[in-house]
């Protein structure tokens, strides 16, 4: 009779045994896919995270090279003007957007004037000054081909 209840007793714990071990194994699964999942989103999220910003940082150099290029421009009509030039027309063009976004030119009379540039998707906004002695106007345009005239005493920034 011993010797029975000592082999009950052994099957007994080997099917509790084996339970546990298909229990730990499904467990330990189900873990490593939760852990795996949970740093793949995290690559992920840093990952877009990383290139957002080098959108934004390249649509704000995009800005920066097109602001400073009409700036120039607008320079060169000033010094033409003070050059006793009538008949000033200073044309320049830029690309229609920068980074896939298209973007806006604001020009302020100032003191000083300055060109602001915003770009419609990323919100990037970039102001560049214009060192002139004629009188600069307003103006609001797209992105694309421009002209600057001397005309009514000031220099105007049109699209061409």
């Amino acid at each position: 009779m011993r010797e029975r209840s000592r082999s009950r007793r052994g099957r007994g714990t080997a099917d509790g045994g084996d339970r546990d071990r298909a229990t730990a194994t499904a467990l330990s699964y189900v873990l490593t896919l939760g852990i795996t999942a949970l740093l793949i989103s995290g690559l992920l999220i840093a990952a877009g995270n990383t290139v957002e910003q080098q959108r934004e940082d390249t649509t704000r150099e995009a800005l920066e090279v097109v602001g400073q290029q009409l700036t120039a421009r607008l320079m060169a009509a000033d010094r033409l003007v003070g050059a006793n030039g009538t008949d000033v027309v200073v044309r320049g063009s830029y690309p229609d957007s920068v980074s896939g976004s298209t973007y806006s030119i604001a020009v302020r009379s100032g003191p000083p004037p300055t060109v602001v540039l915003n770009a419609t998707v990323t919100g990037v906004s970039v102001t560049v000054t214009a060192a002139t002695t004629t009188p600069v106007a307003d103006a609001s345009l797209s992105g694309g081909d421009v002209e600057i005239v001397y005309a009514g005493g000031e220099l105007e920034v049109r699209s061409a």
